[in-house]
């Protein structure tokens, strides 16, 4: 039986597909167009032409399948036709569900984002702890949505488990939701020129890698109708750039930039956007995340899931040697 990988093209769904290809195992990718990438020129991985919004095309790619990875998503800052974030990441799921209800898939993975789980406290937010804010963009609203249509579809007796990435970083090409690995590019190229606030706010930032991995381990060990945080290493946003300064030899002055002044930025930029139609690199609502800590705790996929942590100078300094070879 094959393998269904919807986002195969995507940040992490490209890493997904050539791994499990390794495997030996049929591969399967839904996407829009022929993907050009020469890692998924291999006779066991089929392109099927689709889209989650098209149930037509779903039951097609599904006849045969068993199991299901399911990635594809808009996860990007902004968007002319908000309404888009809802037909992808919530009807487009229910969609996905549905069809492989109907095709007898064993099971299905879903990549959700940590950014449902909300703001940290004293501590690293769990899997079980309640959010103490409300939702930032519309990304996190509709992935927090998406989860509730998978767990309904748990609780009538399918195998889905959930999977929450945070603030993800390494080799990859840019799909525009892998912004760290962006903000390593920059500054490498000296094109970073600042730190936002005071630089103290927390994120979690795991390696792809291990990501990756936490995909494969989750079809195999992940219970259904739970969910599983897949951070990384706790840390500020200075240290973040200390590492970078320390890994990659560039050894730039940054500017701290206050909120008003960041908030101000997002709005032209913003603005721009829906003039141009190009896309913003930050807007109002993201920079709103920044004035809070997101400090995860993964030990619960880390024990049932086997997952690693890679330490952070470690994975940056992959990151790094990556862009330099191949970002010129």
């Amino acid at each position: 039986m094959a393998l269904l990988v919807t986002g195969g093209t995507g940040y992490i769904g490209s890493k997904l597909v050539v791994q499990l290809a390794q495997t030996g195992q049929d591969i399967r990718v839904l996407c829009r167009s022929t993907p050009t990438l020469p890692e998924f020129q291999k006779s066991n991985i089929k392109i099927f032409k689709g889209d989650i919004t098209d149930p037509g095309s779903l039951k097609t790619a599904l006849n045969g399948v068993s199991r299901v990875y399911h990635l594809a998503a808009y996860a990007r800052t902004w968007a002319k036709d908000p309404t888009v974030y809802h037909r992808l990441n919530v009807k487009g799921t229910e969609n996905v569900l549905t069809a492989a209800s109907a095709a007898g898939v064993q099971k299905v993975v879903y990549t959700s984002t940590a950014g449902v789980i909300g703001p940290s406290g004293d501590r690293p937010m769990t899997e079980t702890d309640p959010r103490v804010t409300g939702f930032f963009n519309l990304y996190e609203s509709t992935k927090s949505e998406a989860e509730a249509v998978a767990l309904d579809f748990a609780k009538q007796g399918m195998e889905v488990c959930i999977l929450n990435p945070s603030r993800i970083y390494g080799p990859g090409f840019d799909t525009g939701s892998n912004p760290i690995t962006k903000i390593v590019e920059l500054y490498i190229k000296r094109k970073w020129k600042l730190i936002p606030g005071s630089g103290g706010d927390i994120g979690s930032y795991p390696f792809i890698d291990d990501v990756v991995n936490a995909h494969i381990s989750a079809m195999e060990k992940g219970r259904s109708g739970e969910r599983y945080i897949l951070g990384g290493v706790n840390a500020s946003f200075n240290d973040l750039i200390s590492v970078i300064k320390k890994v990659s030899g560039v050894d730039m002055k940054l500017r701290h930039v206050p909120f008003f002044a960041l908030n101000a930025l997002s709005y032209l930029m913003l603005w721009n956007a829906k003039l141009t139609g190009k896309f913003p690199m930050i807007t109002p609502d993201w920079v709103a995340k920044y004035k809070y800590h997101w400090a995860l705790d993964s030990s619960k996929a880390e024990k049932e899931l086997d997952y690693k942590i890679r330490p952070l100078e470690e994975g940056i300094r992959e990151t790094v040697e990556w862009l330099r070879q191949n970002r010129k």
